[in-house]
């Protein structure tokens, strides 16, 4: 089997997919753009399934629509990096989440990046970031489930970027009044 088919193709599905969408719209995610470079282009995309891996080797995961033009980018180049928004970038996000904005020659025309080790575009001012050389691909139903060996992190000040219910999400800081009792 390729490794990015599935055993279970045709099965009919027991949940509705209605039911599916609105239950994982319930779990609050970061959101993410996962970008590579391959040649002279550079390809990018919002995704919010993401998660440390491991740590012996250090390793990410990420979740791609398998149909995108990213996952045959990544798997020819064999890097990518994972960059980590912060709640001030939600235009970052929409851009990656736009149909056609994922491609582009040379870099991205407005959305600023730069390069760590791998030579995958980073995005400029994000929270965190991963930079991976290619593990390790896996199908997963319509998505390809890509393992990156990280050879690059670091993280910055500020908050995340949240993604609930449909919708981006700030955390809302501790008003410093709450929780203390006035005995």
């Amino acid at each position: 089997m390729h490794p990015l088919q599935t055993g279970s193709r045709g099965a009919r599905p027991d949940c509705p997919e209605s039911d599916f969408r609105s239950a994982a719209g319930k779990f609050a995610s970061g959101v993410t753009v996962v970008t590579t470079r391959n040649g002279c282009e550079v390809f990018g995309k919002t995704v919010s399934a993401f998660g440390s891996l491991s740590l012996d080797p250090l390793m990410v995961s990420v979740s791609v629509g398998r149909m995108s033009p990213l996952v045959t980018a990544i798997l020819n180049a064999e890097i990518f990096a994972v960059s980590v928004l912060r709640d001030d970038q939600q235009h970052v996000s929409r851009h990656f989440s736009t149909r056609g904005n994922g491609r582009s020659v040379g870099d991205f025309p407005t959305i600023r990046t730069r390069k760590a080790v791998t030579g995958a575009p980073v995005i400029s001012g994000c929270l965190s970031y991963f930079d991976c050389r290619l593990e390790n691909v896996f199908g997963g139903g319509d998505h390809a489930i890509v393992i990156g060996r990280v050879t690059a992190a670091e993280s910055g000040k500020g908050d995340p970027l949240l993604y609930f219910d449909g919708g981006y999400r700030e955390i809302q800081s501790p008003d410093p009044v709450a929780g203390v009792s006035a005995h």
